[in-house]
């Protein structure tokens, strides 16, 4: 009934896998692993049916991109890449950080108990290679630079929050976006801290729709988050007088920390309903 997410990524990477966006720069002895993350590109692997090459003839289509959770790989959302419509481009990234004990991870900690590293740095750090990675998209898939999508699910639905409220260097730069099973940082709407100094007016998400899942059971980041990302996130909108963002907001009662049937197709209508057009 359950999908969980999970895997170890390959040691070696296929002739699939790619690297995309980064900035060149040194890293210092000593420095912070969060210091040096936009030092490096964040890697991803695309999706067999969802590529540039199986898209819509003279349209630049649209990108998905999946944010796993922690401990997992850019195999592990990797088979929901075909809930998309076809003529989207899916690409499956690779969290920055190494999992104490395996996988790859966005920040430390877990979503429901952050390490202070994560709040003061990691989290911006992620977020901001996040954005690297959506701005070369264009040059390097051939996608329509108004038309980025996320999909995280746990530490990578923490991390769609994240990049749906910090400041975006440009108009349109997400165009919408499913956090399932994720936590939405308080820090992220308080000014005087390092998450908080990043954040965007309330008017950058009019008209972005948002589909937001919990399971009821979930032992990992409790149902009480999920409840709470609405509440945070309601309030946080009405500082706007613009149009507010389209957010959907599912509690499955039957769900623990998984993506389950459910929940999958929650997010094919979601999809459909939104890269389709």
């Amino acid at each position: 009934h359950f999908f969980r997410p999970r895997g170890a990524a390959p040691r070696h990477p296929p002739p699939s896998f790619r690297a995309l966006g980064g900035r060149t720069r040194a890293r210092g002895a000593g420095m912070a692993a969060s210091d040096g993350i936009r030092s490096r590109p964040l890697h991803y692997k695309l999706h067999p049916e969802r590529t540039p090459a199986t898209s819509l003839a003279g349209v630049a289509p649209s990108l998905l991109l999946l944010l796993h959770g922690t401990g997992d790989s850019e195999n592990g959302l990797l088979p929901l890449g075909a809930l998309a419509p076809r003529g989207t481009v899916v690409a499956s990234l690779r969290a920055p950080l190494s999992a104490p004990f395996g996988g790859f991870r966005w920040f430390e900690g877990k979503s429901a108990a952050p390490e202070s590293q994560a709040l003061e740095r990691t989290i911006g750090a992620s977020t901001a290679a996040l954005f690297d990675l959506i701005e070369a998209a264009p040059a390097e898939l051939g996608t329509d630079p108004k038309r980025v999508y996320l999909l995280g699910f746990s530490q990578g639905a923490t991390l769609t929050w994240s990049a749906l409220l910090h400041r975006w260097p440009r108009e349109s730069f997400i165009a919408g976006a499913a956090a399932l099973s994720g936590r939405l940082m308080p820090e992220l709407l308080q000014p005087g801290t390092p998450l908080g100094a990043r954040a965007a007016p309330a008017a950058q998400l009019a008209h972005v729709p948002i589909l937001c899942t919990h399971g009821g059971r979930d032992q990992v980041t409790p149902v009480a988050f999920g409840r709470a990302n609405v509440r945070l996130f309601t309030a946080w909108q009405e500082q706007s007088s613009s149009a507010a963002s389209a957010l959907a907001y599912h509690e499955l009662p039957r769900d623990a920390h998984g993506l389950s049937h459910e929940c999958q197709g929650l997010v094919r209508e979601f999809l459909s309903q939104h890269l389709a057009t």
